[in-house]
């Protein structure tokens, strides 16, 4: 039988432990908790988390958008939400956003949408009308400026536009196990100061908790009529020719590029098992901003 557990639960046990803990036996409850978690199935709780999606993919539909729902697997291991909120936090000090009521860890379709125009920006490489048009994709608010290491986008009232993507909070639709440990080992620092020379490092060993290797994800990504010629703009700024799918192109370089935190240190990497896309037609299309881009 399946080793199903609930996480709230089984955290509040290991707290009630680490309180009655003395000092020198806390790593051995930290390191019995990642043993826990690590051979914990989570198997009854993915095909909800599927019916939901399912829902959000029919509603795309609904509203006209062109629907890309992709499936991809953590080729290594990934950290999202290393963050306070997590349940996660009070033994390791840093987390997995976890949704409670379905009981399973997922990435925020805001990071989603945030990760693609990240790289989309990058790939622009200072190109202004390469970054004015990434802004078009996704939208600009209403009075502020944004500035990043390439160029500042300045924004005006007349400017202020919807993003012409939705991306949904992505769930783990398929695995043995989710979780596992993971060790961190600062060398760089000792006293909180960084070390000039690694001899002196003395590294000390940190336990965390990651989403694993081999946990397939799945992705729904709504895009709406008036993106799909600017995603071809993009592309052709940046020098693809790979045609009207050039809207993939910047879900599979954040798969390749990394999801997630510590992406620089080779986490959250995908690996593509699938996609699917669905046209229908469109509704009218949502007002598009004008953006001013100027270069540093």
């Amino acid at each position: 039988m399946d080793n199903e557990c609930n996480i709230i639960t089984l955290i509040e046990d290991y707290i009630t432990e680490k309180i009655l803990a003395e000092e020198e036996i806390l790593d051995d409850v930290k390191k019995d908790l990642v043993k826990a978690l690590s051979n914990c199935s989570f198997s009854r709780n993915m095909p909800t988390a599927e019916k939901s999606m399912e829902e959000v993919v029919n509603a795309l539909k609904s509203l006209g958008y062109c629907v890309i729902d992709v499936r991809a697997k953590t080729a290594k291991k990934l950290y999202v939400g290393v963050s306070e909120i997590s349940p996660f936090y009070t033994f390791f000090e840093s987390g997995l956003v976890w949704n409670n009521a379905l009981n399973l860890p997922y990435i925020p379709g805001s990071v989603i949408k945030g990760i693609l125009r990240s790289y989309m920006i990058d790939l622009c490489k200072r190109n202004e009308e390469c970054i004015s048009i990434v802004y078009q994709i996704f939208g600009v608010p209403e009075s502020e400026n944004h500035r990043f290491e390439n160029a500042e986008i300045y924004v005006t009232g007349l400017d202020v536009s919807s993003s012409l993507i939705f991306a949904m909070d992505s769930y783990p639709v398929s695995a043995d196990k989710i979780l596992t440990g993971d060790v961190i080992t600062p060398h760089y620092f000792r006293g909180g100061k960084l070390i000039k020379n690694e001899y002196e490092a003395q590294p000390v060993p940190i336990l965390r908790i990651a989403v694993a290797e081999g946990v397939e994800f799945r992705f729904i990504i709504g895009v709406h009529q008036e993106a799909i010629p600017l995603f071809q703009d993009w592309a052709f700024n940046i020098g693809y020719k790979g045609g009207g799918l050039s809207f993939l192109l910047p879900i599979l370089y954040a798969f390749k590029q990394g999801v997630g935190a510590k992406t620089s240190r080779g986490y959250g990497e995908f690996a593509l098992e699938d996609f699917s896309l669905s046209t229908f037609n469109f509704t009218r299309p949502k007002k598009v901003g004008k953006v001013r881009v100027n270069g540093r």
